[in-house]
């Protein structure tokens, strides 16, 4: 049987460019279905952690806008602090760089890349699997769908059972450059807001990108505090001297989802692979994606080799590393969650007051520790942990019950 590729993947985001890259660089026949044209604007905060930068196999570099030394944290617009180190926190990117920069290095690799090309549906049979778009049909021997939360191939796999939304807010602002320059390596961090949720201040090359994110269910209130959060960091000294940072400009707004996996699960169906957003890999403590949509990409590769290789004969041994490797590190997340949306404001004081505390949080950050670890830092206390857990996630739940009925944020 004559096929097109040997695999297609559906979205040229990190998941499916790594991907590419790896199964291109083996020599093996890839084609990418992109139904956008690149360069295009891609709504993400763009923040990029060490571990991140561990699992791509080249430099990211020339992607790079900013490095990150300290974070300003603020527990509902007050009790503002700062944190420094000495040693990067995170870096931070344009999504729309950084996404044609992976891109380009999987067509170097030998990607052929078909751009502005909609998967209208598919479907498998004992031989591989024919995907149909607006242009042409093609067969394929694997199929992995890179291509978002809202993605056709998990949806028309069944491969999107529970699965959690998320919502963020994000708007692009152009400020003075005197606050750009100060602020360069700087990372505004609300939380205790809304349940769930936290508001963020990223500095890019020549803008801030500014947003705020949390339950998709809290939606009603995120404009809300997005406005009262932008009117905070630029009207307040308590966040930034000279009475806050002058904004100038709102080049532009959007939203899009979070998508969090509540169980392990499937991640496969026969030919037919998930990564990344379309795999339901946020992070459900910080909303982040990047690091889950490249390592899952790698795993997809991975799996690929093995099986067109003949080492094995099916794909089931990638569900079973996204649930082993990536499940386990994304469901302690979302335990961490239930605690620190329990009692924000004593994990904000913590943070602020205890070195062990921020030095824990910088290295998670950079991927020195996992949340796994957490509870190893709470001694001879980490035997109580699952109780306190299932309490806090139950606490958990009432405040953001009450938020809903109660909130002042409602629109």
């Amino acid at each position: 049987m004559v096929f097109d590729a040997e695999v297609i993947i559906v979205g040229a985001g990190p998941a499916g460019s790594i991907a590419a890259f790896l199964l291109a660089s083996q020599g093996i026949r890839i084609r990418i279905l992109e139904k956008a044209a690149f360069p295009r604007y891609k709504v993400c905060g763009g923040g990029l952690t060490h571990k991140i930068l561990k699992e791509i196999p080249f430099d990211l570099s020339p992607v790079i806008e900013s490095t990150i030394h300290s974070f300003r944290f603020s527990h509902h617009f007050k009790h503002v602090f700062t944190r420094h180190s000495a040693d990067p926190l995170m870096y931070c990117t344009m999504r729309n760089d950084l996404d044609g920069y992976l891109l380009q290095k999987a067509i170097e690799a030998g990607a052929n890349v078909s751009m502005g090309e909609q998967v209208l549906s598919f479907q498998q049979d004992r031989f591989g699997v024919t995907v149909l778009s607006k242009e042409r049909s093609y067969r394929t021997r694997l199929l992995i769908g890179a291509e978002g939360a809202s993605g056709i191939v998990s949806r028309g796999t069944g491969l999107r059972d529970s699965i959690e939304m998320g919502l963020a807010w994000e708007a692009e602002v152009k400020a003075s450059p005197v606050d750009l320059m100060r602020y360069s390596e700087t990372v505004f961090l609300d939380w205790g807001t809304i349940p769930g949720g936290y508001a963020w201040v990223f500095p890019k090359k020549d803008h801030f990108s500014i947003g705020v994110g949390g339950p998709a269910n809290l939606s009603q209130g995120m404009m809300s505090y997005y406005n009262d959060f932008i009117k905070s960091i630029s009207y307040d000294p308590a966040f930034a001297p000279d009475h806050g940072i002058h904004f100038l400009e709102t080049i532009s707004k959007a939203s899009w989802p979070i998508p969090v996996r509540a169980r392990k699960s499937l991640f496969h169906n026969e030919f037919v692979i998930v990564t990344g957003d379309a795999a339901g890999l946020g992070d459900p403590l910080t909303g982040e994606g990047i690091y889950y949509a490249v390592r899952s990409g790698k795993l997809a590769a991975e799996s690929c080799i093995e099986f067109l290789s003949g080492k094995v004969n099916s794909m089931n041994g990638y569900s079973g590393k996204i649930n082993e490797e990536l499940l386990t590190e994304l469901l302690e997340a979302t335990r961490i969650k239930h605690i620190f949306n329990a009692v924000p404001l004593r994990i904000h004081s913590f943070v602020g007051n205890n070195d062990r505390a921020w030095k824990a949080f910088g290295k998670v950050l950079r991927g020195e520790r996992w949340y796994a670890d957490v509870r190893l830092g709470f001694g001879k206390w980490k035997y109580m942990w699952n109780l306190a857990c299932f309490i806090s996630g139950i606490l958990e739940r009432y405040k953001e019950k009450k938020f809903r009925k109660d909130s002042v944020f409602k629109e």
